[in-house]
């Protein structure tokens, strides 16, 4: 339920039943040695697939005007597909940048993080922006989920 699926690229091997990160989260690996890299592995498609981004989780300090789900902030997606419907702004606020805040993200951009729909191809996308696994037993997010899926 998380939307940024497509952080990182990892490889599977089937014979020792590994994964092993390849690139993203800020590292590439060869299989012998390991760089800094790209911290989201498919920036673009994400957007185009997706219709959001990862936003900075504990680079920043992110808060939140409109809090139904009583979220705390962890990883969040923001919108970054213009074909986004938003369902949901939580009307957020971004401060306290650190070094390790991706090179995409500054307090100079307007950020939203909502609940959204992105229609791709012949499909549907609908996000939460939110890291669910904390709300998931949340009453509020459970029937605001209800109400998207089953209308």
């Amino acid at each position: 339920m998380d939307g940024n699926v497509f952080y990182a690229q990892v490889g599977y091997d089937r014979p020792t039943q590994t994964v092993t990160l390849i690139k993203g989260h800020g590292w590439a690996y060869n299989g012998r040695s390991a760089w800094k890299s790209v911290s989201e592995r498919w920036l673009n498609e994400t957007s185009q697939w997706v219709g959001s981004n990862s936003l900075c989780s504990t680079a920043c300090v992110i808060k939140f005007a409109n809090n139904p789900f009583e979220y705390t902030h962890r990883e969040e997606q923001y919108l970054t597909n213009s074909n986004d419907t938003i369902l949901l702004n939580y009307n957020e606020s971004l401060s306290n940048l650190n070094p390790n805040t991706p090179r995409n993200v500054t307090l100079a951009h307007i950020f939203t993080i909502g609940a959204y729909e992105l229609k791709y191809k012949k499909g549907l996308v609908i996000g939460t922006g939110l890291y669910t696994d904390q709300i998931i037993n949340n009453r509020s997010f459970l029937v605001f989920l209800d109400h998207l899926l089953f209308g």
